[in-house]
């Protein structure tokens, strides 16, 4: 929540004296974080939870010791079997499940801000001087202690008999305050929002471990937060959280697997608070815990950087979770997998603790980067979704360090602030549109141009048009720091008169421009070009068809352009039918066709303002016949040995390692194809045609594979040729097939 500057200056003066008195509380007032008889009652919706509570805690013989009224109904209590048996039998109870251990995922023993790029970012505006950024971030972990480097300003306590007891008695949560906004005041630490308002919700113990129960008593008083000027608002705007449990994402917020948990985690990021998670730390995937694999939660994996700079370059300066970690890698203690969002720095990291100052690794570490990132984007930009700032980070990333060291394919963007500066603006400019006086779809161009900060998602829509006309954009938004066009198409059935004007409006979260897009008449028809097709190379020949590449020259339109091609082909003289449709940009496209049949192609252009030209049909039909290397038509000289298998083209091929071994065909063609097997320790053959040497053809790859087209001699137009391949050295070389292109 955004505050007026007087408001948040008295907070912080009443806050910080309560802090102290709390930091005096003594260890004995965390709870025991058994789970061993304790277990978490879940009301039906409407329930009143605390007349229910003490209802059936009066009439089946048990205390409530924790009761939850916001991110969902219910309450926690130790209970036995035969107590637990009467509960589910209540109607007013949908689940009774049991309380689990939770523990922090982190090591004690830094890298930093500069990696992730706050010290350039506009917003951060890391320069020694106290300039605070205006959002609320809870820190869901061991509580926090009110150290002199951080903005703390409340917090509730859910691990301990009082709610108010929520210092920080084991390091961890306090460690990772400072990650996400310890004060830029020239001492200690600075975090990566610099003096962020810091909720502490305190959920495990000295220990670090807690309960699944204390877990949902801090979700639903963060839940129950809201702002004070607009209560339809979240008061915190970003959660951190740096525990982990077993379990996995259902991908129906937990009503499917019964995860009261995950419920409750829906529930608060609908309400419009973004939750960030750390991974967990057992060099494995992410799918086996929660929430790091809850989908509304913004996930992030560990990277070891040593030195604050892409480049990895920074050694192996710091030992921890049993190995030295390159710099700029993945870090070997970080889960990974498709349910991580983002990478963060998570190795050796230096930040603020009850005593002082302290190296922690692990993904706990690597989340509050992400925390405070989020900070940033809500102080600049307040009205982004939860989705859309996670669509920002990812944005922002940047691909500069060594993901091939990630363990699995998705290489997730490491976090970058570096370009996120205050909330910019935009504007638009539009090109001149044209529709046929016949009618049809007509189309004008709409530009955003922005400014050095503005990225953000801008929408389109459109008023003004004419009586019956129906109209699109593609795409239907743009987005990024770069210039952008969409393309407005309308259409209208049958004649028009005239040219008309409409109104395209573009908006980002309530910032809107518009402008007038014109549609003057065009009735010029554009020219076409005549295709022209091919046999592909280093493509993979169908067991009883050849890929084929059909292209064409530009076509032409004075008025308002080429806008897009249709191709339509005919299979032995019968009916046209259409291959494909495409932009004026694309003017190729692949296709198969099937050995022995005959094949013509034909092309039309269409202009901006939806006239078609003629049809430009090429001046020849094109058959591809296979030649089996049993053809008795192909000579073998020299030392060849038919090798069966059934991948290759009709079963089998011919191979030989003796130098100056041939393969000789004759054919009449306008095009002849060499089809072989490919793979490690293969040889070449020189090619001649008609005589004359052409190429030498590598048959050596990284990566077997069958059946490939790995040359191609084509001809002006049909007739008789013979070609030849030869082997060079020892190595061995495969004859598959020939394809006779006619």
């Amino acid at each position: 929540m955004r505050r007026p500057l007087a408001l948040f200056a008295a907070a912080v003066l009443l806050l910080a004296s309560a802090a102290a008195g709390v930091t005096a509380a003594p260890r004995s007032t965390d709870l025991s974080a058994d789970p061993t008889g304790r277990w978490i009652v879940v009301l039906k919706p409407g329930t009143d939870a605390d007349a229910v509570a003490a209802s059936q805690g009066q009439k089946v013989g048990f205390s409530v010791d924790r009761t939850f009224r916001h991110a969902f109904r219910g309450y926690a209590a130790r209970l036995n079997r035969d107590q637990v048996t009467k509960l589910k039998r209540d109607g007013r109870v949908a689940m009774v499940v049991p309380d689990e251990a939770i523990h922090a995922e982190g090591q004690i023993i830094p890298t930093g801000i500069s990696r992730v790029g706050a010290i350039r970012s506009t917003i951060a505006a890391v320069d020694n001087t106290d300039t605070r950024v205006d959002a609320d971030v809870a820190i869901v972990d061991t509580g926090i202690t009110a150290v002199a480097d951080l903005n703390v300003i409340g917090g509730y306590s859910c691990a301990n008999t009082s709610s108010a007891a929520w210092n920080d008695l084991n390091g961890h949560g306090t460690h990772v305050a400072g990650t996400v906004g310890a004060i830029d005041n020239g001492s200690g630490v600075v975090g990566v929002a610099p003096g962020v308002r810091l909720w502490a919700v305190k959920i495990l113990d000295a220990s670090g471990s807690g309960l699944l129960s204390w877990y949902l008593c801090g979700l639903d008083w963060i839940t129950a937060q809201r702002d004070p000027v607009d209560p339809s608002r979240p008061l915190i705007e970003a959660v951190n959280m740096s525990v982990a449990k077993w379990g996995q994402d259902d991908a129906n917020c937990g009503y499917t697997n019964h995860d009261v948990l995950h419920q409750a985690i829906c529930r608060l990021v609908g309400s419009g608070v973004t939750v960030v998670a750390a991974a967990a730390n057992d060099s494995a995937s992410a799918a086996a815990r929660v929430p790091a694999s809850y989908n509304e939660v913004i996930t992030v994996s560990a990277l070891a950087d040593t030195d604050g700079k892409p480049g990895g370059l920074g050694g192996n300066r710091c030992f921890s979770w049993g190995t030295y970690d390159k710099d700029d890698t993945f870090a070997d203690f970080s889960n990974y997998g498709s349910d991580v969002d983002i990478i963060a720095p998570g190795k050796c990291i230096w930040s603020t603790v009850p005593d002082g100052y302290q190296y922690m690794s692990g993904t706990s570490m690597a989340a509050p980067h992400v925390t405070g990132a989020v900070a940033l984007l809500k102080e600049s930009r307040p009205y982004l979704t939860p989705s859309e700032v996670r669509e920002a980070l990812q944005y922002l990333g940047s691909t500069d360090w060594k993901n091939s060291t990630d363990p699995d394919p998705y290489h997730e963007r490491l976090l970058d602030v570096s370009r996120l500066g205050p909330r910019g603006d935009f504007g638009l400019t539009d090109q001149q549109g044209y529709i046929s006086p016949d009618g049809g779809t007509g189309h004008v161009g709409i530009t955003v141009q922005r400014d050095s900060t503005s990225f953000e998602r801008v929408r389109f829509s459109v008023s003004g048009l004419p009586d019956g006309a129906t109209a699109w954009f593609s795409p239907t938004s743009v987005y990024g720091f770069a210039a952008a066009t969409t393309t407005l198409s309308v259409h209208l059935n049958g004649p028009v008169t005239h040219q008309f004007s409409v109104t395209v409006t573009a908006d980002e979260h309530g910032n809107s421009h518009s402008t007038t897009a014109n549609l003057a008449l065009d009735s010029d028809s554009p020219t076409a070009a005549a295709p022209t097709s091919a046999i592909r190379v280093h493509q993979w020949l169908g067991t009883s068809s050849v890929p084929v590449l059909v292209g064409w020259n530009a076509g032409s339109d004075a008025t308002s352009g080429v806008w897009a091609y249709e191709l339509q082909r005919r299979v032995d003289g019968g009916t046209w039918t259409t291959a494909a449709t495409t932009a004026a940009s694309t003017r190729s496209v692949a296709v198969n066709e099937s050995f022995n049949h005959t094949y013509q192609y034909r092309v039309r252009a269409q202009d901006g303002a939806g006239n078609w030209s003629s049809w430009a049909a090429a001046g020849s039909t094109s058959t591809n016949a296979v030649m089996q290397e049993s053809s008795s038509s192909i000579g073998w000289t020299g030392r060849w040995t038919r090798d069966t298998y059934s991948y290759d083209s009709g079963g089998a091929a011919r191979y030989s390692t003796t130098s100056g071994s041939t393969a000789r065909l004759s054919f009449t063609g306008r095009a002849i194809a060499v089809v072989a097997p490919i793979g490690r320790y293969r040889g070449s053959l020189a090619v001649y045609i008609d005589g004359t040497y052409r190429t030498t053809v590598s048959e050596l790859a990284s990566r077997g594979a069958s059946r490939q087209i790995v040359y191609l001699a084509t001809f002006s137009s049909v007739g008789t040729h013979r070609i030849e391949l030869r082997v060079s050295g020892s190595r061995r070389v495969d004859v598959d097939a020939f394809v006779i292109r006619r």
